[in-house]
């Protein structure tokens, strides 16, 4: 096979290349998976069997000056190699050089095939650009957490980026302008002694008991006591505070509360009745007598 033309490409600290091969751009592959971090050998039985058709084996001039053939891929079908890596799936210390990969190598490849040099639309935004984005973000944010990151993750997402320290140099227009203009749906923080002041309320407002130390004091024994007992089951507490001390004790089910005064004037009736009918004077005289057992 013979190569007609062969391109260095400078690509973020890595050095990738272009070879002509039947008048089209082709890539050799192993240079872009290993300056993606990610290991030669899966990705190369990967291109077998999903791109077989589409790869040659090319002659390459390696940095040693000796000539390997290498797999290559038509720069054209680079794209949808790169959309079959998964950033969620790859080692979280790998995610955001993958998405860069995927983001531009591609077209930075193609631009030193057509013009013989990237254009310089591939550099991202000066440490001065970033601070001007992140002036605006600071004042429309007005110290406002939700609405600082709402902004970000906005702004990330409109323009394809993990973070906007990655935004390229061509777009930080767009990005001012984005910022500037963006409608902002956070909700405005509360002041923090509001914010506590709502929430003593609310506490108050669900839980009365902790205005009343007696009731607040009566809860905790009773809670005390439910750890020993059978929630399923009915339960019944009899509770005497008097001079401001708290006994609280568990009744069973075969107890509840009388009314006292009720209960003696019931007694009284019978009382007189008894008294009145002879029954009593008669069970007395009875009780003097031996209780024998019938034949």
């Amino acid at each position: 096979m013979t190569t007609l033309t062969q391109i260095a490409v400078p690509f973020h600290n890595a050095e990738l290349y272009i070879v002509e091969h039947n008048g089209q751009p082709y890539t050799p592959m192993k240079p872009i998976v290993e300056g993606m971090g990610m290991a030669w050998g899966a990705q190369f039985i990967k291109l077998k069997q999903r791109f077989e058709s589409t790869i040659s084996e090319i002659e390459i001039v390696a940095n040693d000056g000796k000539e390997r053939l290498m797999m290559c891929l038509p720069v054209r079908k680079l794209f949808g190699w790169l959309m079959t890596i998964s950033p969620n799936k790859v080692r979280p210390e790998l995610r955001e050089r993958v998405i860069m990969y995927q983001n531009e190598c591609d077209d930075v490849l193609w631009d030193y095939w057509m013009k013989g040099q990237a254009i310089n639309q591939r550099h991202t935004i000066t440490p001065e650009q970033q601070d001007s984005l992140h002036a605006i973000v600071t004042r429309r944010a007005d110290g406002n957490r939700k609405i600082r990151a709402e902004m970000w993750s906005r702004h990330n997402r409109h323009f394809k980026i993990a973070k906007y320290s990655q935004l390229l140099a061509i777009h930080f227009d767009d990005a001012v302008h984005y910022l500037e203009e963006m409608e902002l749906h956070a909700k405005v923080e509360l002041d923090p002694i509001k914010q506590l002041d709502d929430l003593l309320k609310n506490i108050a407002s669900r839980y009365p008991a902790l205005k009343n130390p007696i009731a607040h004091e009566i809860a905790e024994k009773i809670e005390e006591k439910m750890r020993f007992q059978d929630t399923n089951a009915r339960l019944v507490y009899w509770v005497i505070s008097e001079e401001g001390k708290v006994s609280v004790q568990p009744m069973s089910v075969h107890h509840t509360p009388i009314d006292i005064v009720k209960l003696g004037e019931g007694f009284n009736k019978m009382h007189d009745y008894l008294m009145g009918s002879g029954i009593l004077e008669q069970a007395r005289y009875l009780r003097k007598l031996e209780l024998r057992s019938l034949p």
